[in-house]
């Protein structure tokens, strides 16, 4: 994990309200019943930020909008509202320019690296391809450049004429991190870039991601379904669920002290170091159909701490004691028109151990071990 301070000031890279609506085709029995388009809300009000040299994780179920708001951040998608700010500044508004300053800023790492690369070039054909691109080298200089690139993710520069093919699932992507970094980034958006790999494999290119952080002064937005990676990398983590941040905060804090009953769920189901992982989530239920999500909180129909008030309020976002930002009505704050937490929720079942805790101000007794 990256001991940067966090820089004063403006964060690199900020979401402000950002929302992706997706209307949906309607029937046409609908249409002629005159009944409204369906919307798929992938994402809807995520207010993020990432700061230099440090690392925020965004974490969620399959379903819960995390590569939807990867796409939106490297403007391979349009909002629908909000904003993605780089240096302060509105990517989506900024026109020719500010597109090539974000991909000059900011690049991606993939999560497969048998699809993220051309099996019929060499390895340093791809990197030369990029300086190319984007003319960040002058010719000439561009093998030494490849080869400074391989060496940067501890490669020798005679692997430039391998092909993917000839490497492991680890050395293709250490590739494609050489590839993303031949630009001079200032932030990488790392989508599940260690869930193809072997957990061995996933060690070491984690290893990787710290060195090349501490070397370069990078900055990551990584996002993954395990928070069993996050503990081990992130600064800052944020916690996703249908499309909405529901926690966020400094990562110590988050293990340490999980407040949202989805955060204990995801932390229960995650693998602990010399134990088995978990073939069952811990988190009970399905995930909720996001074309109709529920009235309320949208966890609501799976959380063992789920009262009437859930059922119909939507939860507001505030700030603990410890720092850490959710949107659950066991806290104070988050009921509108209210400073206390929940009736009737003094003894509420732990996700992790069973046992009755008390939400008020915070459970400590859900905390992670």
């Amino acid at each position: 994990m990256s001991t940067a301070a966090v820089a004063a000031g403006t964060p690199l890279l900020q979401t402000v309200g950002l929302s992706k609506h997706y209307p949906l085709t309607r029937s046409t029995g609908a249409w002629l019943r005159r009944e409204p388009a369906e919307v798929l809300k992938a994402v809807e009000g995520v207010e993020l930020a990432v700061h230099p040299g440090r690392t925020l994780g965004v974490v969620g179920e399959t379903g819960s909008g995390k590569s939807t708001l990867g796409r939106l951040i490297l403007r391979l998608e349009r909002p629908t509202s909000g904003q993605v700010l780089l240096d302060g500044h509105d990517i989506v508004e900024g026109g020719r320019e500010g597109t090539r300053k974000l991909r000059r800023e900011v690049q991606v790492v993939l999560q497969d690296p048998y699809t993220s690369l051309n099996p019929h070039q060499s390895v340093g054909d791809a990197l030369g391809e990029a300086l190319k691109v984007t003319g960040t080298t002058p010719r000439e200089q561009r093998p030494a450049r490849v080869a400074e690139l391989l060496d940067q993710v501890g490669f020798p520069s005679a692997w430039a004429d391998r092909r993917p093919g000839q490497l492991s699932g680890g050395g293709r992507q250490r590739v494609s991190i050489a590839r993303a970094l031949a630009v001079g980034p200032r932030l990488l958006v790392a989508d599940e870039p260690v869930s193809a790999l072997d957990v061995s494999v996933q060690a070491q290119v984690l290893n990787l991601f710290q060195r090349l952080q501490s070397e370069l002064g990078l900055a990551y937005l990584f996002i993954t379904h395990d928070l069993a990676v996050l503990e081990r990398i992130a600064d800052d983590v944020a916690v996703l669920y249908l499309g909405r941040v529901i926690e966020s905060g400094p990562a110590a804090a988050l293990f340490a002290d999980p407040k949202h009953p989805y955060t204990r769920a995801l932390l229960a189901a995650a693998p602990k170091l010399g134990q088995r992982r978990s073939t069952s989530s811990a988190v009970r239920g399905e995930l909720p159909n996001p074309i109709a999500p529920p009235s309320g909180c949208p966890f609501n129909p799976r959380c063992p701490a789920a009262t009437d008030v859930c059922r119909s309020v939507v939860p507001l976002t505030t700030t603990t004691p410890d720092g850490l930002r959710v949107a659950c009505h066991l806290y104070p704050g988050s009921t509108p028109g209210s400073d206390a937490p929940l009736d009737g929720a003094a003894a509420v079942p732990s996700p992790l151990t069973g046992a009755a805790s008390s939400p008020s101000p915070a459970p400590s007794t859900w905390r992670h071990s």
